[in-house]
C-alpha cells in the first residue's frame, strides 16, 4: 500500500498550507482598493501593492522601492519628518490627510494611515502604511460647494440684473440723445463718461443675467468642439503673437459633438484665453527680451470615456494654493480696478454646469495654470422638421393673453396639423375646457380663475383637461407649479417657439 505523503510528511504540509496562506494574503492586498506599502525606518520602500503603484503613475513596483519617500513622494520633502514628529504617537495616529505627488510631478492628496512595525528588540523596524487618493473625492467635494454658492446667488443676481436694466437704458438713451446736440467741450466729455460708463454697466448687467441664466430655457444644438476652440483661437491669433506669446493646438481629431449652445461655449473658450494672455503679459520676468516669447498657452482636446475634455494651459506665475477656491466666486478677482470685475470665471462655471459638465484648475508641475472642462458627449438628437407635420394632431388650448406672439404661435402649430384655440380671458379657457377635451394646455401661470384658484390648476380639475399636457410660462426665477400640477412644463416669455412646439408634443 502506497502511504500518504501529506499525513506522512508534517513538514511538507506546512510549506504547502503557508504557501497558501502567503497567497491568498497576497492576492488581498492586491485586490484592496487601497495603495498598501511597507517602509524602512529612514524613508525607503520595502514592499507595496499594484494599486499603490498606479496611483503614483509608475510602471512596476520595482521603480518605487528605489524612491526616497521624502524626497520622490511627498510634494514637502520635510512634511514626512514633520508628521512622524509628532508628539501624539510614533507613527500617524488614525487617518491624516497630506500630499503626494505623482512620478511626472503633479501632486494628488491623499489620507494616510501608519503604524510601526515593532521587532524583536522592542524598535521600531518599520512602518506599514495604507494610502487612499482622495484627490477626486476633494475635486467632486469643491464642485459642489462651488454649485451650492452659485446656485444660491443666481436668483439674487437676475433680480439685481433685471432691476437695473431699465434705469440703465434710460440713462444711456437720454445720455445719445443729449450728445446730438452742440456742447461745449467740457460738457461733451461729462456726457460721452456717462454714456461710456452706462454701456460699461450694461455689460456687466449682461454678464450677471449670463451667470444667473436656467439652462432649461437655451437653444442647445450638437456642437463640435474642436470647431469652437479653433474659432476662437483664430480669433485672438494675431494678438497673442503681436504679444509673443505662442499658443499650440492639440486637438483629438473626430471628436464626437457635444449637445450645447455654441455662442456660449465661443465664450467659455474666449475667457479662459483672454485670462491665460493676461497672466502671461503679467509676468515680471519678462522672458521675451531674451528669447522674444513671452509664454505659451496649449489648448487639447480629446475624449475620456462619454466626456470631452478641454484643456486650456498656460507656463505663466500660475494661481497660489490660498486663492484657488476663491477664483469661482462673483466679483473676486486680483486684477487693478477698471481691468475687470471678476465675473469672467463665474460665468464660465455657470454656463459649463448648466451643459452637465464641470470645470476645475488643476495643479501644473512647475509654474503655471491648468484649466480642464469635461463635457458630456452629445446624446443623438431627435431631428424635427419644424416646418413638417406632428407625428399625430393635438387639440391645443392657448390662454395666454399678455403675448404678443401667441398669433404667430397659434399659426405655427396650426401648420403642423394641430387644431388650436386661443381663449382671450380665464372664464373663456374654463368655459371651454368644460365642453370639449385638450390634448396639451399653454397658460400664463399668473392667470386666476374663479374664486381667485390659480387657473392652471382649475383647468386640471375640468373634464376637458384631465389628461392634457400643460405648459406655463414662469412669471419669475424659480417659478414652482402649484401642487395639482406639478408635473407642467415651466418656460419663459417671450416664447421660443421650437422649445414650445416640442414641450406641447411631448418629445
Amino acid at each position: 500500500m502506497t502511504p500518504d505523503v501529506e499525513s506522512s510528511d508534517p513538514v511538507e504540509t506546512l510549506k504547502r498550507s503557508l504557501a497558501t496562506s502567503e497567497a491568498r494574503y497576497n492576492a488581498l492586498v492586491e485586490r484592496a482598493g487601497y495603495g498598501i506599502y511597507r517602509s524602512t525606518v529612514d524613508g525607503r520602500f520595502r514592499d507595496v501593492n499594484h494599486v499603490l503603484v498606479a496611483m503614483l503613475g509608475y510602471r512596476s513596483p520595482d521603480e518605487l522601492l528605489r524612491l526616497d519617500l521624502a524626497r520622490d513622494v511627498y510634494l514637502d520633502p520635510e512634511e514626512r519628518d514633520r508628521l512622524r514628529g509628532r508628539p501624539s504617537a510614533s507613527a500617524f495616529s488614525g487617518w491624516i490627510e497630506t500630499r503626494w505627488k505623482r512620478r511626472d510631478g503633479s501632486p494628488i492628496h491623499v489620507r494616510l494611515s501608519v503604524r510601526p512595525v515593532i521587532d524583536e528588540h522592542g524598535e521600531v523596524g518599520a512602518y506599514d502604511g495604507i494610502v487612499q487618493d482622495i484627490t477626486e473625492h476633494e475635486r467632486q467635494d469643491e464642485l459642489l460647494r462651488r454649485s451650492e454658492r452659485m446656485a444660491s446667488l443666481g436668483t439674487t443676481l437676475a433680480g439685481v440684473a433685471h432691476e437695473l436694466n431699465n434705469p440703465l437704458a434710460a440713462i444711456m438713451g437720454f445720455a445719445q440723445l443729449l450728445l446730438k446736440k452742440p456742447w461745449p467741450a467740457e460738457d461733451r466729455a461729462a456726457l460721452e463718461t456717462i454714456n461710456h460708463e452706462a454701456i460699461r454697466s450694461g455689460t456687466i448687467v449682461k454678464d450677471l443675467l449670463a451667470l444667473a441664466r436656467r439652462r432649461d430655457v437655451e437653444r442647445r444644438v450638437r456642437t463640435d468642439v474642436n470647431d469652437v476652440v479653433g474659432y476662437i483661437v483664430r480669433t485672438r491669433r494675431y494678438a497673442l503673437e503681436t504679444a509673443g506669446i505662442v499658443c499650440t493646438l492639440e486637438l483629438q481629431p473626430k471628436l464626437p459633438l457635444v449637445f450645447g449652445d455654441r455662442t456660449q461655449l465661443e465664450q467659455v473658450m474666449l475667457n479662459l484665453l483672454n485670462n491665460a494672455e493676461q497672466a502671461l503679459r503679467a509676468r515680471t520676468d519678462a522672458p521675451q527680451r531674451t528669447t522674444g516669447v513671452a509664454g505659451h498657452i496649449r489648448i487639447r482636446t480629446r475624449q475620456a470615456d462619454r466626456e470631452i475634455i478641454i484643456e486650456v494651459e498656460d507656463d505663466g506665475p500660475g494661481i497660489p494654493d490660498d486663492v484657488r477656491t476663491k477664483i469661482w466666486d462673483p466679483f473676486w478677482t486680483t486684477k487693478e480696478e477698471g481691468e475687470g470685475i471678476g465675473l469672467g470665471l463665474a460665468v464660465v462655471h455657470g454656463i459649463v454646469a448648466d451643459h452637465g459638465g464641470s470645470i476645475s484648475l488643476e495643479p501644473v508641475p512647475g509654474t503655471g495654470a491648468r484649466f480642464v472642462i469635461r463635457l458630456p458627449v452629445g446624446a443623438e438628437p431627435h431631428t424635427t422638421h419644424a416646418t413638417g407635420q406632428a407625428s399625430r394632431p393635438l387639440d391645443v388650448l392657448i390662454v395666454d393673453p399678455g403675448a404678443s406672439d401667441m398669433l404667430f404661435i397659434e399659426r405655427f402649430l396650426t401648420s403642423r396639423g394641430h387644431a388650436v384655440i386661443n381663449a382671450s380671458s380665464a372664464e373663456l379657457a374654463l368655459r371651454l375646457a368644460g365642453q370639449t377635451s385638450f390634448d396639451a394646455v399653454v397658460c400664463d401661470a399668473r392667470l386666476v380663475g374663479r374664486d381667485g384658484v390659480p387657473l392652471a390648476v382649475a383647468l386640471r380639475s375640468s373634464s376637458g383637461c384631465e389628461r392634457a399636457r400643460f405648459v406655463l410660462s414662469a412669471p419669475s426665477e424659480g417659478y414652482q407649479a402649484p401642487a395639482p400640477i406639478s408635473e407642467a412644463s415651466i418656460v419663459s416669455r417671450p416664447y421660443d417657439v421650437e422649445d414650445l412646439r416640442r414641450l406641447i408634443e411631448g418629445e
